[in-house]
């Protein structure tokens, strides 16, 4: 029984070890993309945090509050406060899928890992903005 969990356990961590050599770890290696993923990463934790210390009264009061505006329609879209952390999630989720699929491509073609490289930074620049206008539009 003990050779038996011990086999499935080689299995386990043979196995990680043969994904982990997909990557090239560019994060380690390449000077733009260390700088670019700690920018990301900055930039999203200053977004849970702006939108943590703007909506924590709402926390007590459980109210409802507008989540998106429209110039043609206006608030069309309202919701619990705790719906607003939504967006960074989804920040975490495009910097890791986009510095996943730079590693992975950066060997056969780097300017496209430089661009989802990019686009990652990009995207939180944008949730920035979305996460102030939600706040402006809740004052």
């Amino acid at each position: 029984m003990k050779c038996l969990r011990l086999k499935t356990k080689m299995i386990f961590l043979t196995a990680i070890k043969n994904f982990l050599k997909l990557f090239t770890v560019l994060i380690f290696k390449d000077e733009f993309f260390r700088l670019l993923f700690l920018f990301s990463l900055a930039v999203n934790l200053f977004i849970w945090v702006f939108l943590y210390l703007k909506f924590l009264p709402l926390q007590a009061m459980g109210e409802t509050l507008p989540l998106h505006y429209n110039i043609y329609f206006g608030i069309d879209f309202i919701g619990r406060w705790y719906e607003i952390f939504i967006m960074p999630l989804v920040g975490i989720f495009f910097i890791i899928i986009n510095f996943i699929l730079a590693d992975i491509i950066y060997l056969r073609d780097k300017i496209t890992s430089y661009f989802l490289t990019g686009a990652g930074a990009f995207i939180q620049i944008l949730l920035f903005l979305a996460a102030y206008s939600i706040v402006m539009i809740n004052q």
